[in-house]
């Protein structure tokens, strides 16, 4: 069995989540990138220069349940548990409107990823997360889905982060009992692709609370954090 404590990052291969990545493998976890596209997550890898040799790049698509399991089946083979699941991935949508004028079909678009994918990685990893002396996993969420700030444009990327905090909450009182804790987490507003130039934090900053609780023995379960600190839902 790995000696190292194992960390699984989805939608590594760029933004904040590679910026996770770097963050947990400075810490010294043995850390497997998932990317939807291999190519994709071989730049990445590439991107971590001296880190690289302790990445293990797995292609993982969130919105396909056969992929996350065949996923789950090579991490039960090779390193026996995990201890940190980070639910990164996840997309912006095409059409930026607001509830009024917004449609479904965008919506069911990104709650496919953004809320099901989380919820199909929690329940298909949760066995290897229990074999772990201190599981985690992380909801990488947004402010946008904070309930006091449900207002204006992007209607279907804020229904899929209120989506996800309340996931967050129901899925840490099933684990009350457990060793498993389970956190959201707002990264703010990152330089990113997604983020834009304009964004006000580096990818670092944005990545810090993540890694920060993939470590901690005090975070408190249940909770949503924003620069490690416990803010409203």
């Amino acid at each position: 069995m790995n000696s190292q404590k194992v960390a699984l990052v989805t939608g590594g291969n760029r933004g904040i989540g590679l910026g996770i990545v770097e963050g947990l493998l400075r810490q010294g976890f043995q850390v497997i990138l998932g990317s939807r596209s291999l190519d994709s997550g071989r730049l990445a890898v590439d991107f971590l220069e001296d880190l690289s040799e302790k990445v293990d790049l797995m292609q993982l698509d969130v919105t396909d349940l056969s992929n996350i399991q065949k996923a789950a089946k090579y991490v039960r083979k090779n390193y026996k548990c995990l201890d940190v699941l980070v639910n990164n991935a996840g997309i912006v949508g095409k059409n930026q409107k607001s509830m009024k004028e917004g449609d479904i079909d965008e919506v069911e678009m990104v709650m496919n990823t953004n809320y099901y994918g989380p919820m199909r990685m929690n329940k298909t990893f949760l066995p290897l997360l229990q074999k772990s002396e201190e599981g985690k996993i992380i909801n990488i969420s947004s402010g946008m889905g904070a309930f006091g700030d449900l207002i204006g444009e992007y209607a279907a990327y804020r229904l899929s982060k209120a989506g996800l905090n309340a996931q967050t909450v129901l899925l840490s009182n099933d684990l009350v009992e457990s060793k498993i804790k389970v956190f959201a987490v707002c990264p703010g507003w990152v330089r990113t692709e997604m983020g834009g130039a304009e964004a006000n934090r580096s990818i670092e900053e944005g990545a810090d609370t993540a890694v920060w609780l993939s470590s901690s023995s005090e975070a408190e379960t249940g909770k949503f954090y924003r620069d490690r600190n416990i803010v409203p839902w």
